[in-house]
């Protein structure tokens, strides 16, 4: 097995289990490399694209060069910890408990025989969905375009699987995973064709830099599709430790805005109940 830890930028991981997390330079051409980790612009790779396609340089990588029979993909600050919910990443923080990414053993034994680890869901703000996220954050007209991309291409399961997804409240984000081989084949199969088709379609010229990381964004989504048509009842959903993030005060933060968030959403519809 091997877990990628995907990075823009030297840093330091003396934290990191030392048997089988990997470091990998995305977007590597002209960078330096000065603790010669793995990189990006070899072989088979589209490191060109990492402005666009962010850490899905990375995937492409790993795809196309890793020889692992089990595959994982992290951030340089973002890993698996040992909590199924991200509440109970915050609350951990708060108690000042220890953060730490789990281990190759600890990972083995989570997928057991799931199909994937993926990252615990995450609530969006009350009444929002994934699509009117998008919306607000981002073009429209692009997820718009890649919804007919995927009808264009594969079969009705995946469109449903698209709008439903699009209807959620909560989301698998940071593109981050573990894995059998095979799996992971079958899902950039799956989503590179599509991007590099939307790629073509959509002019992204006029974005700025934040917006053109647009494959990026879409990608994020198109996981919790992709999940969603093919292994819903067949994974594990693992809490993810922000290692940078120290400040208790911050977590607290954080739970009690989602908590204040959520009753006035509820205190909104009981109101309208009401009436």
């Amino acid at each position: 097995m091997t877990v990628y830890v995907i990075t823009h930028k030297n840093f330091t991981y003396s934290y990191l289990p030392q048997k089988d997390y990997r470091v990998l330079l995305v977007g590597a051409e002209g960078k330096d490399n000065n603790h010669n980790y793995l990189a990006d612009n070899t072989g088979d790779n589209i490191s060109s694209k990492n402005a666009t396609f962010c850490e899905l340089t990375g995937l492409y990588w790993i795809w196309k060069h890793s020889k692992a029979t089990k595959v994982g993909l992290v951030h340089y600050r973002r890993y698996f910890t040992n909590n199924s919910s991200q509440t109970g990443v915050l609350l951990n923080q708060i108690a000042g408990r220890p953060r730490k990414p789990l281990t190759d053993t600890q990972l083995e034994r989570l997928l057991g025989k799931k199909k994937w680890i993926v990252a615990a869901p995450q609530k969006l703000n009350p009444g929002e969905t994934i699509w009117t996220q998008f919306a607000a954050a981002h073009h429209i007209k692009d997820l718009k375009k890649t919804k007919e991309i995927i009808s264009e291409m594969y079969d009705e399961k995946y469109i449903k699987a698209f709008d439903d997804v699009m209807q959620q409240n909560y989301l698998s984000p940071y593109n981050m995973f573990y894995t059998r081989r095979e799996e992971l084949n079958k899902y950039c199969e799956w989503l590179f064709p599509i991007l590099f088709k939307l790629e073509k379609q959509v002019d992204i010229s006029n974005y700025d830099k934040y917006q053109q990381r647009l494959f990026g964004f879409v990608s994020e989504r198109l996981f919790n599709v992709y999940i969603r048509a093919t292994a819903k009842n067949d994974c594990q959903y693992v809490g993810v430790v922000n290692i940078q993030e120290n400040n208790k005060s911050d977590a607290f933060n954080q739970v009690a805005t989602r908590l204040r968030l959520r009753l006035s959403f509820f205190k909104h519809k009981l109101k309208n109940l009401i009436k």
